[in-house]
């Protein structure tokens, strides 16, 4: 099937002057992409340098090796670019001849030199730079800053006051239902650890359980995710790349790569709970203007102090972590962008930065903060529920063509194309990422969905709704599995008629792919909410899935900082073979929850309970806010 179709597309295509594919022998005629010299030797040796650098390739006359490369680096969607070549050179090996000649000991001419001369023995071309050059050696040092000492005395202050509010929970409060001091007792180890593990979690409101399930999607969504990120080594440093681009032939990797609908789940979920919350909230109190501000802080002191952390640590001790030929293109481009943009990230507009690499997977914590702070504004100025109805479905068609509109005016891809290339250069040249995909406004038709849903789910329990009518249906829920993991990698249409197709085509399923995926959500959550069947219900509220789900905020801010480090730690290419990817996914998802289970504990939960302790005013309050400490609330992300 997948000879045909490349077949196919050979002589569809012809006149348009690209490559689709070569044999390995055409293939090995080209210059490799990745080289890395043995980094080691080089290092040890005394006075050994040993450089990084992008190489541009180009020829001053025609060259049949040349126009192939030009050609088959055209497919863009499925190749990666091969004329651009990443080498690993020890200068003072390599190009000692070219060392001694240059009296300037400009690293740049001799690496020019030296690379363009091996080129041109072996391929009759030359390169020329086209990024800095980035050299290790025994002898460099980084200084350690003000910033520096000041994030490592916060650590240390976080750490002692952990040890503080455990010892003082478990020796100086001997009832549990004791008061003792509020601070302190948000940094009992003890007390968080039986928030973690307590099951179910919603339970201190018989309604909030209904939505148990959320569990099983949470963590299912960001074990996916994370598996999706952990494939960035195999694409920056592959010791195979026609291997990682035959890859791109297979739907199944594409459920993979395309990975990227899973993140509109949390959208639909953070929106359902958001009005469903409200709801339960204008029971006993009314809804005005005035608790706009105190929601908004609240949800800030929520989300910032351990992503801040991470933030910090990233701009700060991360530098130290290694020096390998990768680290500084992996990593250290990270570190020097978090220095520069990290205060955006701190105020959720970094989604709107363009060609930033600070932190990239936050790009969803900033769109949902903004889609949780428009949308609580117009929930509480619009109070009246047909109102509410009439604005929701008038945002819902404004969202629908938003996104639509955004890919014909400029002519971009009809979803994120997950292209070698564009992993590359970690989408920061990605039009479709920086316009369209992590945007507020064109994520906007899962959070209208997701309001929609809790505002339904609210009326349907009051009314006591009976679900047995429907059960009938089972069959046809049951088709919403199959049915998401065909739209998951249906934007791989894209990939292999990308040149071919209508932009009016592209337009439309750049419209509808993201709301279609979130409604196949909304109709997971409706059946699980109301029990229409017991199988995808059982596995979704599966009590396992609590306190992987409690975590799941630490692990998505954690698990790009190891994808990247474990990345950068590298000083040979890695194999591309299924075997290996599997086994990399696997220790990516592991070694993530290893450290986002301690992290949760002695950052992210003393955070939430101080957060709910600041917003204690009262003695009445002040109480409750107590017996909250206590409860297994999860605040989702």
């Amino acid at each position: 099937m997948n000879i045909f179709l490349l077949i196919t597309l050979i002589i569809i295509q012809r006149s348009h002057g690209v490559i689709y594919e070569l044999n390995d022998t055409e293939y090995d005629k080209m210059p490799p992409l990745f080289h890395l010299e043995p980094y080691g030797p080089c290092v040890h040796e005394p006075g050994g340098v040993y450089c990084t650098v992008e190489l541009k390739l180009v020829s001053d006359v025609p060259s049949e090796i040349m126009t192939t490369i030009e050609e088959y680096s055209l497919r863009r969607e499925m190749n990666l670019n091969h004329s651009r070549l990443n080498r690993g050179v020890c200068v003072t090996r390599t190009c000692k001849d070219y060392l001694s000649q240059n009296t300037s000991a400009d690293l740049n001419l001799v690496l020019e030199g030296c690379l363009n001369d091996t080129l041109w023995k072996q391929y009759k071309l030359k390169s020329k730079l086209s990024t800095e050059v980035l050299c290790n050696d025994l002898d460099n040092k980084v200084d350690v800053d003000y910033g520096d000492v000041a994030v490592a005395v916060i650590c240390l202050a976080i750490l002692i006051l952990n040890i503080v509010g455990s010892l003082y929970d478990f020796w100086f409060i001997s009832n549990k239902e004791s008061k003792g001091n509020n601070f302190l007792i948000c940094f009992s180890i003890r007390r968080n650890w039986k928030r973690l593990v307590a099951c179910p979690a919603y339970s201190h409101d018989q309604r909030l359980r209904r939505f148990k399930g959320f569990n099983g999607l949470r963590t299912i969504s960001i074990i996916m995710i994370i598996i999706e990120h952990s494939l960035l080594p195999f694409i920056i440093a592959p010791n195979d790349s026609h291997e990682l681009e035959r890859k791109y032939n297979y739907i199944l990797y594409h459920l993979f790569i395309d990975g990227g609908l899973m993140v509109q789940t949390f959208f639909v979920m953070s929106g359902c709970l958001l009005s469903y919350k409200l709801q339960l909230y204008a029971e006993k109190r009314d809804i005005n203007w005035t608790m706009i501000p105190k929601w908004i802080l609240q949800r800030w002191l929520r989300l910032t102090p351990s992503y801040a952390l991470v933030l910090a640590i990233t701009t700060t001790w991360l530098r130290f972590a290694g020096l390998v030929p990768l680290w500084q293109r992996a990593v250290g481009v990270e570190v020097k962008d978090c220095r520069r943009d990290g205060w955006l990230n701190l105020i959720y507009l970094n989604n709107y930065i363009d060609e930033s690499q600070c932190m990239p997977q936050t790009w969803y914590i900033a769109s949902n903060m903004q889609l949780y702070v428009s949308c609580l504004i117009i929930l509480t100025l619009v109070t009246n529920v047909t109102a509410r109805k009439i604005v929701l479905a008038v945002l819902f068609v404004v969202s629908l063509i938003i996104p639509a509109c955004h890919t014909y005016i400029q002519n971009s891809d009809a979803g994120l194309i997950i292209s070698t290339e564009t992993v590359r250069d970690y989408f920061v040249k990605d039009r479709k990422f920086n316009y369209s995909y992590k945007s507020e406004h064109t994520n906007f038709s899962n959070y209208i969905l997701g309001l929609s849903l809790g505002m339904l789910i609210y009326y349907l329990q009051k009314n006591e709704f009976s679900v047995e009518k429907y059960k009938k249906f089972k069959l046809v829920y049951w088709a919403t599995l199959p049915a998401m993991l065909i739209l998951l990698p249906s934007g791989s249409f894209f990939y292999f008629f990308q040149n071919s197709s209508a932009l009016y085509i592209k337009a439309i399923y750049s419209g509808v792919a993201k709301p279609l995926f979130g409604s196949i959500i909304v109709l997971i959550i409706l059946g699980m909410t109301f029990k229409l069947e017991n199988f995808y219900r059982g596995i979704l509220e599966w009590n396992g899935w609590t306190s992987p789900a409690r975590v799941s905020y630490s692990a998505y801010i954690l698990h790009v900082l190891f994808v990247r480090s474990l990345t950068g730690t590298r000083s040979t290419l890695i194999h591309v073979s299924i075997a290996h990817v599997i086994l990399c996914n696997l220790g990516t998802v592991i070694i993530t929850y290893l450290a986002a289970y301690p992290y949760w504990l002695l950052v992210e939960a003393p955070a939430v309970a101080l957060s709910k302790v600041i917003f204690s005013l009262g003695p009445k309050q002040k109480s409750k806010a107590e017996s909250e400490l206590r409860k297994n609330e999860r605040i989702p992300a």
